[in-house]
């Protein structure tokens, strides 16, 4: 059901099941049974442990939801490059930093479950891709056609500023660790309106670029920082103001008209995750925007396409594999 927020956007439900049908078979073609990858960000650069700490004393119009009461949360948190095939960390790219928050199970046990909350963010305030129609064209040139058509419906269409805006993500961060993160898509905040979110990096330490890239700096640089030190954030939410679009994640939200306000702490302890066993776990773990506690359900159209897409393609990956392995 949509909120008062949205509207539908023409064929919005045709173009998801396109998109869905693209990928699912994109999936199938790129890897063998038992090993497939989830299709968006597939190559995770490092699954972190960290804590989510929200603020004391926060002003009476930000105590919603997940942020009523000062407590602290333990989560997960999976880097990632953006790219829909695993490359190395040296080819430029847009960075990716998924949060699952965590809460202790009713069993007593010392076990976690999920909150049933996780943040989405990227390391650029919009989304040049920023309508369902914008993502369909892209999923259906990239993949059934050639990145080139694409380029040219782009520009024949109006749209070159999605071509610059796709470009302009593609970079060489010092560390994941360094940079700084949003939604680029809205939220709910309790039943009456709607936020961004943003993560602002507040760590002591910070990395430098090496002089080669290699194939796993990322990876290496964020291990050699919490080698030693620890890491942390500021989480910090934008409200809507009233020419803030919901259906066009390449809008930007001016900060100058809606400054960020922090409402928690992401600290991000000195640990080893370069293991098997977190490699492991960061291809079990699913992150979606639909992952999301009712005050904070995500809006907009691209929300919308990214929950059932997410969902669908999750559940096909677990299954296919499952398969595999009890051929």
């Amino acid at each position: 059901m949509l909120t008062a927020f949205e509207t539908l956007e023409k064929n919005e439900a045709a173009m998801i099941v396109e998109m869905t049908d693209i990928l699912r078979r994109k999936m199938q073609r790129d890897y063998r049974q038992g090993e497939t990858r989830r299709d968006a960000h597939p190559k995770a650069t490092g699954l972190l442990r960290g804590s989510f700490r929200i603020e004391p004393d926060l002003p009476a119009e930000f105590r919603v939801g997940l942020f009523a009461q000062a407590r602290s949360y333990s989560c997960w948190l999976r880097a990632s490059s953006a790219s829909g095939k695993v490359q190395s960390d040296a080819i430029p790219d847009a960075r990716g930093l998924a949060i699952k928050l965590m809460a202790p199970n009713d069993t007593g046990e010392g076990d976690e479950t999920s909150l049933g909350q996780d943040f989405v963010l990227m390391n650029s305030p919009v989304m040049p891709l920023g309508t369902v129609k914008l993502f369909r064209d892209a999923v259906y040139y990239t993949i059934e056609r050639s990145p080139l058509l694409f380029a040219a419906k782009m520009v024949a269409t109006g749209y070159p500023n999605v071509l610059t805006g796709l470009l302009a993500l593609r970079s060489n961060p010092t560390s994941p660790l360094d940079i700084r993160y949003w939604s680029t898509t809205p939220y709910l905040f309790g039943p009456d309106r709607a936020v961004k979110y943003s993560l602002r990096p507040t760590s002591v330490h910070r990395s430098e670029l090496p002089a080669e890239l290699g194939e796993s700096y990322l990876s290496e640089a964020m291990q050699a920082h919490l080698s030693h030190h620890p890491a942390s954030f500021d989480f910090c939410v934008q409200l809507r103001g009233e020419r803030m679009p919901i259906e066009d994640a390449g809008k930007l939200w001016d900060e100058d008209e809606s400054p960020f306000v922090k409402l928690a702490t992401l600290d991000v302890p000195a640990q080893k995750f370069r293991t098997p066993e977190r490699e492991a776990l960061a291809e079990a773990l699913s992150f979606s925007p639909g992952h999301a506690l009712p005050a904070h359900a995500p809006l907009g159209g691209l929300n919308r396409a990214r929950v059932r897409i997410y969902s669908a393609l999750s559940q096909y990956r677990h299954e296919r594999d499952v398969r595999a392995d009890l051929a």
